[in-house]
């Protein structure tokens, strides 16, 4: 077992695993595991906080699994966890840069085909308030690829009908310009005007996005409780989060021929090396097609 203020963290960082990053409850499940086991042997050597790096390696050698699988994992749910610790102003640096770790095949972010997002797009019951909110709220997801955090947080003082574009800021205080479309300039504009003025008709709330009594903004939790209610309603994968809609707003866009800087910019990456991975996506999906096509595939 361990204390109470790092069983309060681990918390935090579950629910961030959940709904920043979109994982499903199994990885949720390994990702915590691995870090409880980690605080454990900190609690049992009282080891001051924050930990080092040589407490980092310290573990490896002494308290964990010696498989390069195993301490494989581990990292990147340290490095998850130290990521998580630093957004939330409990450390300052990052321990774990400059531990190694063996090379392992990537995992590729899994994608909803163009025709389950249409679908998943057209399930809310747009005659009802909530319906509104949130066929608006799934357009605007898909039209901008935004975190879920910053798609609750939407103020009407970073919305712009007019022009069609949200202003951003994202990780680490960037701001960020991103277009709607049509069609999500369309149901905002909807929602706002009737859904959403029936639940604060004096506009006293700034923020966008309402819950459904209207009393203030929707909540992470709830919007990721709303995606999977959608996902069973249409019988599709029940691993479909808010942040899948991410990955297939990257990977439709390279796939109609985006180029990976421009996607860089509308997803906020500070690194073209994280947008990459959608490249290695819409790769595959190329090679899916050649192989079905082609005489000699």
């Amino acid at each position: 077992m361990i204390n109470d203020n790092h069983s309060h963290i681990l918390n935090l960082f579950e629910d961030w695993l959940l709904l920043e990053k979109g994982l499903s409850l199994l990885s949720i499940r390994a990702y915590s595991s691995d870090i409880k086991q980690f605080l454990y042997f900190l609690e049992q050597r009282n080891l001051s906080e924050p930990f080092t790096t040589e407490d980092i390696e310290n573990y490896l050698a002494f308290g964990g699994d010696n498989e390069a699988s195993s301490a494989a994992r581990f990292l990147c749910s340290l490095r998850a966890f130290c990521g998580f610790l630093i957004l939330d102003h409990r450390i300052e640096h990052d321990p774990t840069v400059g531990v190694g770790n063996p090379k392992l095949e990537k995992h590729l972010p899994s994608v909803m085909s163009e025709e389950c997002v249409d679908a998943f797009l057209n399930a809310p019951d747009i005659t009802s308030s909530v319906g509104l909110r949130d066929k608006a709220m799934l357009e605007t997801l898909y039209a901008t690829g935004l975190r879920v955090s910053e798609l609750t947080k939407l103020s009407f003082d970073n919305l712009n009908l007019t022009d069609g574009f949200v202003l951003i800021r994202g990780k680490g205080g960037k701001d960020r310009l991103v277009p709607l479309g049509e069609n999500a300039c369309y149901w905002l504009s909807t929602y706002i005007a009737t859904g959403r003025k029936e639940k604060d008709p004096e506009g006293k709330c700034k923020f966008v996005f309402l819950s459904a009594k209207g009393l203030g903004p929707l909540t992470r939790i709830a919007f990721w409780y709303r995606v999977k209610f959608y996902a069973k309603l249409l019988g599709l994968d029940p691993n479909i989060s808010p942040h899948t809609f991410r990955h297939a707003f990257a990977t439709h866009l390279l796939n109609h021929d985006a180029d990976l800087r421009t996607v860089q910019m509308l997803l906020g990456h500070s690194s073209l090396s994280t947008t990459q991975i959608y490249t290695h996506v819409a790769t595959t999906r190329l090679h899916d097609v050649y192989k079905k096509a082609h005489p000699r595939g």
